[in-house]
């Protein structure tokens, strides 16, 4: 029997979410790459996130949640407002200012990578040899895409900054994991988005100080409105959602097309240039994350005994 009308139709729905998703989120590195042309990136990151946080707790207001703090985790919490907000945005907003879009959008997008390596080596979770085939090949893909083997190594400040971010956020991503049982997605966000600002703004408002407003386009204004709103609160509901209806699994494939719609929208609005070389390289990188998201589980010695490769999860 096929399947209801009704259910397709919901499905559908959530895929077309994810799609948009997967869109706001490559068009917001595009928007801000254009935006710090005009603004200095840390004026820039200081007044959009002033005004995001509020957003933050007007969201876990809307959802009807308690954004309510614990005193004895606050050390964590204040780890994860650095490594998730704080200290990250400083390196990705600087290194964003100095590659290019599709390089920062690739670059960013291994933090799950460099995240498996913390708990494998903090041994903190088992990790597969499917999961490692697939995270070496994608840093083989980041050396590919970096000119290594084309004789063209383009590895430049930005780039050692965004993945320094990744690296950055890899840590959130662990350290958030053991609050996760005591906080709400929305909490944590809320709670690490306004210490992260309290880090950010010391940095930032010299520069805000500095910045010359009046010079500042309706354009750059409208980018400034579309990163405060698009990130959490247009599309976190969305995201969330989705991995409650499917599985954290099979969404967090969707972040794969991130980088290359981003490669694709920053050639017609970014003029940008990409070369034969990062095309290839970005390929092999965002193959190996899904290899190591699809054999996460695996053994590969096990696979081989079997000759057959369980696709499905």
């Amino acid at each position: 029997m096929g399947m209801p009308f009704a259910v397709i139709d919901r499905r559908l729905l959530l895929y077309l979410g994810l799609a948009y998703t997967v869109a706001a989120w490559s068009l917001n590195t595009i928007a801000i790459k254009f935006a710090v042309k005009a603004m200095d990136p840390l004026a820039f990151t200081g007044l959009r996130f002033v005004l995001m946080t509020p957003l933050a707790f007007a969201l876990a207001g809307a959802l009807g949640e308690r954004v309510r703090i614990y005193r004895e985790d606050l050390p964590l919490l204040l780890a994860c407002g650095a490594c998730g907000y704080g200290v990250y945005q400083y390196l990705w907003v600087i290194g964003l200012a100095h590659t290019t879009a599709f390089a920062s959008a690739l670059l960013a997008s291994m933090a799950p990578v460099i995240t498996l390596a913390i708990v494998a080596f903090a041994r903190t979770e088992r990790v597969r040899s499917g999961r490692w085939a697939g995270a070496l090949l994608a840093l083989f893909g980041v050396a590919v895409f970096e000119g290594l083997f084309a004789r063209r190594i383009t590895f430049r400040i930005g780039d050692a900054l965004t993945l320094g971010s990744a690296g950055i956020f890899a840590v959130f991503n662990v350290l958030s994991a053991r609050l996760v049982g005591r906080y709400t997605p929305v909490a944590l966000v809320a709670i690490s988005m306004a210490i992260g600002t309290l880090m950010i703004l010391p940095g930032a408002i010299p520069r805000m100080i500095a910045q010359d407003w009046r010079h500042v386009g309706a354009l750059d204004w409208a980018i400034l409105g579309y990163a405060t709103i698009f990130p959490i609160v247009l599309t976190y509901p969305v995201w969330s959602y989705a991995i409650s209806q499917i599985g954290a699994g099979r969404v967090s494939m969707f972040q794969f097309g991130v980088p290359v719609l981003t490669g694709f929208l920053s050639i017609p609005l970014l003029h940008a240039r990409i070369d034969p070389h990062e095309i290839l390289g970005a390929a092999i990188c965002i193959a190996g994350m899904a290899i190591s998201q699809l054999l996460g589980k695996y053994s590969l010695r096990a696979l081989w005994a079997k000759r057959t490769v369980p696709w499905g999860r």
